[in-house]
């Protein structure tokens, strides 16, 4: 009986040791930190996959169900539905025009207009160009222009600091030289941030993706639900047609 007692107190006891963090046996430099990204940043050229998306903008919620497709450098699509699985919005840029069908009307609003940051700001909600859009999606955030770097490890991770002037990116790696955060700084004010996890063991690629804004109030979940990369893509999927029964309307 006492053998059992015993016995059962060890298997208690293990079941609450958590597992220890991975420790580092060496600390990488900034130069090996900066190859990793250059050899990681084309290893995704293209992306067909379905999402749930979340977005908080200035105190208001919003989710949604969308169809992504992109392919670099500036090619992308969204199809927007519903939580009840309503087609709410399309939404393409072939990398110069940018083209929008709005289906919350009847007649529905078709939108065409160059693919700048304004337009893409005005249907996103993020502040960004089409070409850093797709590289944060693709898992490859933008790299600043810098001339100072240093590395240090901060919470388990290591944090590799670019600078320049005023400018400033912090990009953390995990243990297996994973990215999974990149900050972007202005006069020391996080202006971007980006938040990679669920990493899948079969492409490395991860499934949740937060985009925050803090100065624009703004953030944005993305979770993959399906997935297909680098794949064949038609470029004629980044072009929308006006329906017959709908007037141009110009973005400028």
């Amino acid at each position: 009986m006492m053998r059992w007692l015993v016995l059962c107190t060890l298997l208690f006891i293990s079941g609450c040791i958590q597992p220890s963090t991975p420790v580092w046996t060496v600390i990488p430099t900034a130069p090996q930190l900066l190859e990793r990204i250059a050899v990681e940043s084309g290893r995704y050229s293209s992306l067909d996959g379905a999402a749930g998306v979340s977005l908080t903008t200035a105190g208001k919620f919003f989710s949604s169900q969308q169809f992504f497709l992109l392919q670099r450098p500036n090619r992308f699509r969204t199809d927007v539905l519903t939580g009840f699985g309503q087609l709410i919005l399309q939404l393409t840029s072939n990398g110069n025009e940018l083209s929008v069908l709005m289906h919350t009307t009847v007649p529905g609003r078709f939108l065409q207009g160059p693919a700048s940051n304004e337009n893409l700001h005005r249907f996103t909600r993020m502040p960004l160009a089409v070409v850093d859009l797709l590289s944060i999606l693709l898992y490859s955030p933008p790299i600043i222009a810098h001339n100072e770097n240093s590395v240090e490890l901060v919470d388990g991770l290591s944090r590799l600091s670019l600078r320049d002037g005023f400018s400033e990116q912090q990009v953390f790696f995990d243990y297996r030289l994973r990215l999974v955060k990149s900050y972007y700084f202005k006069a020391d004010q996080v202006y971007l941030s980006v938040d990679y996890s669920d990493f899948a063991a079969s492409d490395g690629f991860p499934r949740t993706m937060v985009i925050e804004f803090p100065h624009e109030e703004t953030r944005v979940k993305v979770t993959f639900t399906e997935l297909e990369l680098n794949g064949n893509v038609d470029a004629v999927k980044f072009q929308l047609h006006k329906p017959d029964n709908v007037e141009l309307e110009l973005l400028l």
